[in-house]
C-alpha cells in the first residue's frame, strides 16, 4: 500500500480539500522537514522524508489524483477493480464541446501557419476569433462542472463521515475529474497556439 498522503501532510482525509489547504499543509510540513534545515548527519533522512512530502502534495494539489488516492486508502478493492469510467450525458456533451473547440483551433492555427501573406493571414482573422470564442466557452463549461463536482465532493465527505458506503460516487467522482483535468490541460494547449507562439 502506498504511503498516506493526507497523513504525510497532516490533513483530514477529504475529497473535498482546497488548493490552498494543500499548499499551506505543505509548507508547514516542509519548513519542518527540509533538508537544508540540519546538519549532515540527518540530511539523508531529511531528504527521504521531504522526497515523500513532495509526492504527498503532487497527489493531494491534483483532485483526480487525491480522488484515487483516498479511493486506494478507503476502497481498495474497488480500487484495484479499476473499472472503466462510464460518462453521463452531461460529459459527453462536455467531451463533444471540448473536442469540437480544439479540433477547430487545430485547424486554425494549422493554416494560419500555412497562410504565406499577412492577406491571407487577415483573411483567417474571423476564423481565428470563432475558435478562441469556443475555446473560452468549452473552458466556462468546463470551469462549471469542475464547481458542480466539488459541491458535490462536500456532500461525499458528510457521506462518508457519517458511516454511509461512498465507494461507488468517489469512484465516479475521481473518473470526472480525471477527464476535467484532462480537458483542462487540452484547452490551455490550445490557447496556448494562439497566443504562445
Amino acid at each position: 500500500m502506498k504511503a498516506d498522503a493526507f497523513a504525510l501532510l497532516e490533513l483530514p482525509r477529504r475529497a473535498s480539500l482546497s488548493v490552498e489547504e494543500v499548499r499551506s499543509a505543505f509548507q508547514r510540513r516542509g519548513a519542518v522537514l527540509h533538508p537544508d534545515g540540519t546538519g549532515n548527519d540527518e540530511r539523508a533522512q531529511r531528504t527521504e522524508d521531504f522526497t515523500a512530502l513532495n509526492e504527498a502534495h503532487a497527489i493531494l494539489g491534483s483532485l483526480p489524483r487525491r480522488l484515487r488516492h483516498l479511493l486506494e486508502l478507503e476502497y481498495p478493492r474497488v480500487a484495484a477493480a479499476k473499472a472503466g469510467a462510464v460518462m453521463d450525458g452531461e460529459m459527453m456533451t462536455l467531451f463533444s464541446m471540448v473536442g469540437g473547440a480544439v479540433q477547430l483551433a487545430a485547424s486554425v492555427q494549422a493554416r494560419k501557419v500555412k497562410a504565406s501573406t499577412a492577406l491571407s493571414r487577415a483573411m483567417l482573422a474571423g476564423e481565428e476569433i470563432q475558435a478562441q470564442e469556443k475555446l473560452e466557452a468549452a473552458t466556462e463549461q468546463v470551469e462549471t462542472v469542475r464547481e458542480s463536482l466539488e459541491a458535490e465532493l462536500m456532500e461525499l465527505d458528510a457521506l462518508r463521515e457519517s458511516g454511509g458506503d461512498a465507494a461507488g460516487r468517489l469512484q465516479s467522482c475521481a473518473a470526472r475529474a480525471g477527464f476535467l483535468e484532462k480537458w483542462q490541460a487540452q484547452l490551455r494547449g490550445a490557447f496556448a497556439g494562439f497566443f504562445g507562439g
